[in-house]
């Protein structure tokens, strides 16, 4: 007689939306529920009571497949998860995640459970997504790397006038004065002259970046580098600044440390020329997403205009008039470098939101099946116990 308990699980294991197999001691399918023989390609009549190495062992294409119940049965595993390729009967390349465990019991029950996703279309949509990202990054950073030339040519070429028209600017400034002319031009140009020079400075240290530099570092001590970059801008533009960097995970990450840290010294300084008052608050916050760094830096200066959003990661483009329009730029070269993004938050108020995001470890894989290299499975029949 059928018990009611057992009449349930079975309408659970029946409408399952994933697929569920039960391997037994000899390796035969003893449970088979309809989303597992829909993935896998096979009648479900097809699969109940045959041996697993019978069905699949043949077929080449599935070696990764086939081990993840090898390395389960022979290590005993439980919760063993994988993503890998499968080849169905009809010729068809799937990619499956995969959970198996080994069910411990006597010779005559011990068995594996297997429990089957397909997860094709998904990894397809990220994969399309990251090559698309990485079309993107691709030509923004050679858009930045002809900057870079064009900025490094202009620096050069400006550098020497702009030294000697304010040198020449202040003997002339000496001399009128020496003859008793009282005169404003010669501190004109002498201002100007030093704006200029401001400029080439600037240029220059947009075009300097050299190749990164990888090693294991953490964020504090990339914030802390950062914090101390801006000191001397805060004291002297006279700003009292309160940091908010609390929320900072300790968490290891792979990057050019100084580089990074001269990105997120570039927000700051954005945020310190930009303050209405002479206080002002900067956080720093940060959390893990799978293997990127999501960072958010914030203010609570006045924000960043709607008409100057769209334009502020451009080259030269400053609301300020004694603004190089540079600085954005250059954390958004240094995100690319890491394979990054940096963006602004338009719906963040009061203040400016910039969010960060590049991967903790340069290495990490793209794409899932890379996990764990294939191996091929014993040429044997499949046995448990």
């Amino acid at each position: 007689m059928t018990h009611i308990s057992d009449l349930i699980a079975q309408n659970v294991v029946e409408s399952l939306p994933v697929g569920l197999l039960i391997v037994d001691h000899t390796g035969a399918f003893a449970t088979v529920n309809p989303a597992a023989a829909a993935i896998l390609g096979y009648p479900r009549e097809q699969l109940l009571g045959r041996g697993w190495g019978e069905l699949f062992f043949e077929n080449d294409a599935n070696a990764r497949f086939n081990q993840i119940v090898m390395d389960v049965i022979q290590n005993e595993l439980v919760g063993l998860c994988r993503v890998v390729p499968y080849a169905a009967p009809s010729g068809a390349l799937f990619e499956l995640s995969i959970t198996s465990s080994y069910l411990s019991g006597d010779s005559n029950s011990a068995g594996v459970v297997v429990i089957l996703h397909d997860i094709t279309e998904l990894s397809r949509m990220q994969r399309r997504e990251t090559e698309i990202l990485k079309e993107i990054n691709n030509i923004q950073r050679e858009k930045i790397r002809g900057l870079n030339k064009l900025a490094a040519s202009v620096a050069h070429q400006i550098r020497n006038p702009a030294f000697a028209i304010g040198g020449f600017a202040t003997r002339l400034s000496r001399q009128i004065e020496s003859l008793g002319i009282a005169s404003q031009y010669p501190g004109i140009i002498l201002d100007e002259a030093r704006r200029l020079e401001t400029i080439v400075r600037t240029v220059a240290r947009f075009a300097s970046l050299g190749p990164l530099r990888l090693e294991p570092t953490t964020l504090p001590v990339v914030a802390a580098d950062a914090r101390s970059r801006v000191q001397a801008t805060a004291t002297a533009l006279g700003r009292g600044v309160t940091w908010h960097l609390d929320a900072v995970p300790d968490v290891p990450l792979v990057a050019d440390g100084s580089l990074l840290a001269a990105a997120l010294a570039e927000l700051f300084r954005n945020s310190l020329e930009f303050a209405a008052r002479d206080s002002l608050v900067i956080g720093l916050s940060a959390a893990v997403v799978g293997e990127r760094l999501e960072i958010a830096v914030t203010d609570d200066g006045p924000g960043i205009a709607p008409a100057d959003a769209p334009h502020i990661f451009d080259p030269f483009y400053s609301s300020r008039s004694d603004g190089c329009g540079v600085g954005l730029t250059l954390a958004q070269e240094i995100l690319l470098e890491h394979n990054g993004q940096i963006a602004l938050d338009r719906a963040y108020a009061p203040g400016a939101r910039f969010t960060l995001s590049l991967p903790r470890f340069p290495s990490h894989l793209m794409s899932r099946l890379e996990d764990t290299p294939a191996r091929q499975p014993a040429p044997a029949v499949l046995g448990v116990g």
